[in-house]
């Protein structure tokens, strides 16, 4: 007999109460010697106390046996649910990888650094744990992209392809996940979610490692859920080496190291069992993740001021002690409703990644998941819910307690697959409260409800992400196309030269400029970066460039040297005009 919910089998010895499945385990009926055995009555006669208690399970134990005639039986049972997970994986393939050049059009200084250390590492092998980078950054994501460069060239695709990747793993990683946790029909609601998702689109196309993140912490949540179920040493192991990836990805890991501490805690203090068996679990499952942290820990010991550096950065100490800033219960009570209200809107314009106004979610999405999140919170003792809830809490806690000048959405990256899941666990619930309300005859009706909710939302974010943000100002600023397609015009010539550069904004040692033209010469002319001088000093070719307000010095420049080549922007108001001359 299998469950419908999630096509797993169900065992002997297996108890349904209270709408779930709680595992019955006989050994805390049994008495024990020794302390470990008194300890443990004492701990087991408090926890019955509490009404409910011990850990609940609404999906059955998962059954796995690692032959071909199982896995056969499995995939032709599952066909179509294997099908679907498919399915989604290749559409959300399709929508992080199309047009992946033009959008975002620009190409931002941190993904520049992406590339730049990707070619480090192909000429250096090991460059370590950590790289001081665009103010500080985790490497590990940087491997994979040095990979991708190896393997075709160094390029705004590539650099992109290799976050993209990241994007496109988590989709199946958030099937696993809720599938787990909380069956079949949550799973395909919050992995179709996801793969329209604009907030993780966005993030899987662009050339920054926080992507990373959310695929390490979907990856730990599945595999401890796994582990959880199975309990054996294996399984504990290797949930805690996925644990110990996270310090490789992105800085806000921390906040998925606080959420997994309170669920085990949790775990380890409702679940039947002797204590010894739950210490020697847990020691498992810090020795995989300590082995595999390892060379980030020793950093983090031996420089902290290094390593912590990027997080303090962005501290509300540090935001508090700058001129006109709130200070006490006032800022952390607007941060607080900002968090709060986060799925329906994000007031912060963000110079970083280009985000803002619109929420994280489309508003059917945002309403069932705060239907879902409050279902969770009454199901606390199941660890997928409690997960939900509590990898959601230091998400929107990591909001409140930090700078809030930008960074809103980058620092909730670990909450992704949970926001989804709690939409699905909304979703699920509005169709079994019309099903015992309205009866049988219901179910087909909520469903396409569900499914209407779930497409008008895919529109909407789709529409949102592919058309409406790269129109918007924030977003064009922060992914300004100028200095590209000036550059490009600088360089149409045989020889260009050295490139005076005259720009009010950045550097001829800009990280982007020193990525895409790793050969090209050049020389800072303005008075922000450089040496503000006309005059021609090169004896061979030189190609002006001159952006914002030293486009006016154009009139001068070829009085001094007529005979040029002349290149203007296009645009009604241009933004680069590049002057060559041969000799």
């Amino acid at each position: 007999m299998f469950c419908d919910a999630c096509g797993a089998s169900f065992h002997a010895g297996t108890d349904f109460a209270e709408g779930g499945i709680r595992a019955r385990d006989h050994s805390s009926e049994t008495g024990g010697q020794g302390l470990f055995g008194r300890l443990r009555h004492r701990i087991q006669n408090t926890r019955d106390l509490s009404p409910g208690g011990g850990v609940v399970w609404h999906t059955p134990t998962p059954s796995w046996k690692w032959s071909r005639v199982f896995l056969k039986d499995w995939i032709l049972r599952n066909r179509w649910e294997f099908f679907a997970v498919i399915l989604l994986t290749a559409f959300a393939a399709f929508l992080r990888t199309y047009r992946l050049e033009e959008i975002p059009a620009g190409f931002h200084g941190e993904e520049a650094w992406t590339g730049i250390e990707g070619l480090r590492i192909l000429r250096e092998g090991w460059i370590g744990p950590y790289t001081s980078s665009a103010l500080g950054q985790a490497s590990g994501p940087f491997y994979l992209t040095a990979l991708l460069i190896w393997l075709f060239d160094a390029s705004k695709f590539t650099v992109r392809l290799s976050m993209a990747l990241f994007g496109i793993a988590t989709v199946p990683a958030t099937y696993l996940l809720m599938r787990l946790g909380f069956g079949r029909w949550i799973a395909l609601f919050s992995t179709t979610a996801l793969t329209v998702s604009y907030w993780h689109l966005h993030y899987s196309r662009l050339g920054f490692g926080l992507i990373s993140l959310a695929f390490a912490a979907t990856l730990s949540a599945a595999s401890l859920l796994w582990a959880m179920r199975q309990r054996s040493r294996g399984s504990w192991l290797a949930a805690g080496a996925c644990l110990g990836l996270a310090p490789y990805t992105y800085f806000a890991f921390p906040s998925l190291l606080a959420t997994v501490a309170v669920v085990l805690a949790a775990y380890l203090w409702l679940e039947r069992g002797s204590i010894r068996s739950k210490t020697i679990l847990l020691t498992w499952y810090a020795v995989g993740a300590l082995i595999v942290a390892s060379p980030i820990l020793g950093l983090a010991i031996e420089s902290p001021e290094i390593y912590f550096g990027r997080m303090l950065m962005v501290s509300t100490e540090r935001y508090q002690g700058s001129p006109g800033a709130e200070s006490g219960a006032r800022f952390v009570g607007r941060r607080a409703w900002e968090a709060l209200t986060l799925f329906l809107t994000n007031p912060r314009r963000d110079g970083a990644d280009g985000t803002g106004g619109p929420g994280v979610l489309d508003l059917g999405t945002a309403i069932l998941a705060y239907l879902g999140l409050a279902a969770s919170i009454r199901k606390w003792r199941s660890p997928p819910y409690l997960f939900a809830v509590t990898a959601l809490l230091f998400a929107l806690l990591s909001i409140t307690l930090t700078d809030p000048s930008s960074g809103t959405m980058r620092r909730t990256i670990i909450a992704i697959p949970w926001v989804f899941g709690l939409a699905g666990i909304g979703a699920v619930a509005i169709a079994d409260f019309m099903r015992r309300h309205q009866g049988e005859a219901w179910r087909p009706v909520s469903a396409a409800c569900l499914a209407i909710v779930l497409l008008m939302g895919g529109i909407w974010n789709l529409n949102y992400y592919f058309v409406d943000l790269p129109e918007s100002s924030t977003f064009r600023w922060t992914f300004s196309t100028k200095y590209f397609e000036a550059l490009d015009a600088a360089h149409s010539f045989d020889d260009p030269g050295t490139i005076y550069y005259f720009s009010d904004q950045k550097s001829f040692g800009y990280e982007t400029i020193r990525f895409l033209y790793p050969d090209s010469i050049g020389v800072d002319k303005s008075q922000e970066f450089g040496e503000f001088d006309l005059e021609k000093l090169d004896p061979g070719p030189v190609t002006y460039l001159l952006e914002g307000p030293y486009m006016e010095e154009i009139d001068e420049i070829m009085e001094m040297y007529p005979g040029g080549d002349l290149i203007v922007d296009k645009e009604s108001q241009p933004l680069y005009i590049v002057y060559h001359l041969r000799k």
